[in-house]
């Protein structure tokens, strides 16, 4: 997405933000890109999303042994987004098992554009993330938010003034307000998982009621393009036509929430406090 500064802000393509490869390997070597896990409880084949909105412009399947030129990328695919600064921005996504999209397909953030694999030049299943800004790879954590943990500590992640994504000015102080102040007589249960225990790092408590039910579904629905879980996105019942939204989510997708329900009319029922 783009935020009110100009500034690029890309979801990540995976559920689980886990790098094994930073943009330089551990021996120093260019990488030119992250590795993310894939591998969880013996299960490599997760669902990629798309980190913007965009345009395929590029896609390619493995031919089956070739690990050498564009075919050590192995299956993949590369999406075309609006030009930053002047220039083309593109974002690419490789060793996939299986594409969801086809050359010249549309895209919106978040949409399902394929499957994580082994394809290519791999030692083992994992998704190989680039983003391509004025023709040049550019390291991929500068693009997106701080949501992340590494493999090892010997993993790279910023050079010298290099940083996340800054989105915290995003939400202006006038909304970030204390939640049990505003939400009248929402209560939130520890039993249904709205009592969260806070990961390190900027969290925000986030309150969306009362909402109709059409709004429900589509607050449900950006909850599963961000993939959110039922210990951090709860249904609260308010009365018989309206339902809240309690949610713990880090900045960046708090601003996605933020966005969403300044563009719906909806900004008077978003309430937020910064909680970790």
């Amino acid at each position: 997405m783009r935020l009110k500064n100009g500034e690029v802000l890309l979801r990540w393509p995976l559920a689980q933000h886990v790098i094994t490869a930073g943009f330089f390997y551990n021996d120093g070597s260019a990488h030119n890109a992250i590795d993310l896990r894939t591998n969880q409880g013996g299960d490599t084949k997760k669902p990629v999303y798309a980190a913007e909105d965009g345009t395929v412009d590029q896609t390619q399947t493995w031919d089956g042994h070739t690990t050498s030129g564009m075919q050590s990328y192995g299956t993949m695919l590369r999406l075309r987004h609006d030009d930053y600064a002047g220039c083309t921005l593109q974002t690419r996504y490789a060793h996939l098992s299986e594409l969801c999209v086809s050359y010249g397909q549309q895209v919106k953030e978040g949409d399902l554009i394929g499957y994580t694999g082994a394809t290519g030049n791999v030692d083992g299943a994992h998704l190989h993330f680039e983003v391509i800004w004025n023709g040049t790879r550019r390291n991929p954590l500068v693009w997106l938010d701080d949501n992340f943990t590494t493999a090892s500590d010997q993993v790279y992640t910023y050079g010298a003034g290099e940083h996340a994504v800054e989105i915290a000015a995003e939400i202006p102080p006038e909304d970030v307000t204390d939640v049990t102040s505003q939400t009248g007589s929402i209560e939130i249960d520890a039993s249904t998982g709205a009592s969260l225990e806070l990961a390190a790092g900027k969290l925000q408590a986030i309150v969306l009621a009362p909402l109709t039910a059409d709004q429900a579904s589509a607050c449900d629905a950006i909850a599963r393009r961000l993939s959110l879980g039922a210990d951090r996105y709860v249904t609260l019942t308010v009365d018989a036509a309206h339902v809240a939204k309690a949610i713990c989510v880090t900045n960046g997708d708090a601003l996605v929430f933020f966005n969403w329900a300044r563009s719906s009319g909806l900004g008077d029922k978003y309430k937020s406090m910064y909680v970790g």
